[in-house]
């Protein structure tokens, strides 16, 4: 009997040590996601990061500067390229035109920021596959601007492989100001 509870013991013990470290291994094959906040959270966490580290570079302010500056940029709506300025920094889109995106002739390799604009109702059904942004090999930030009443989480379930590869944060517009 002593032998019985000995082997059950150790039996129990692997199956739990299995299990503690399979779940790691689990949990990484799956594919993650990345929350996406709305553009003033994500700047806050940002500048606190950067406060916390110490660092000399400020990406919060670098994307401000993006934001609300005059970058050279690429409009990009209905299959139309219009640059202005050289080396563009800046693309500026709407989600009807994403499906376009790869097929269109423009400077691709400078580009920093995209920006994806949601413009009516039904564009809440479409997807933003940020795989579409492959091809910009300098792209770190997405910002989604919705002109349109929508939540967080309608934005959220929007986005698809939301790998981590870029900062992706939103906008909600009512009107002229930003909820």
């Amino acid at each position: 009997m002593a032998g019985f509870k000995k082997t059950s013991v150790e039996l129990i013990i692997t199956l739990l040590l299995i299990l503690f470290y399979s779940i790691p291994l689990l949990a990484q094959s799956q594919n993650e996601s990345y929350p996406i906040m709305e553009k003033r959270q994500f700047l806050s966490n940002l500048r606190t990061s950067e406060q916390t580290s110490r660092s000399t570079y400020s990406n919060a302010k670098h994307i401000e500067d993006l934001i609300s500056k005059v970058q050279p940029s690429i409009y990009f709506n209905s299959g139309t390229v219009k640059t202005y300025g050289e080396k563009p920094v800046c693309l500026i889109t709407n989600v009807q035109s994403l499906s376009r995106l790869n097929g269109a002739s423009m400077l691709k390799n400078n580009i920093e920021m995209a920006t994806v604009k949601i413009e009516s109702p039904t564009d809440l059904n479409a997807t933003i596959d940020l795989n579409i942004f492959t091809e910009f090999k300098n792209l770190k930030y997405i910002q989604i601007i919705s002109a349109i009443p929508a939540t967080e989480l309608a934005i959220n379930n929007m986005v698809r492989n939301n790998e981590g590869k870029y900062s992706v944060f939103f906008i909600i517009k009512n009107g002229d100001s930003e909820q």
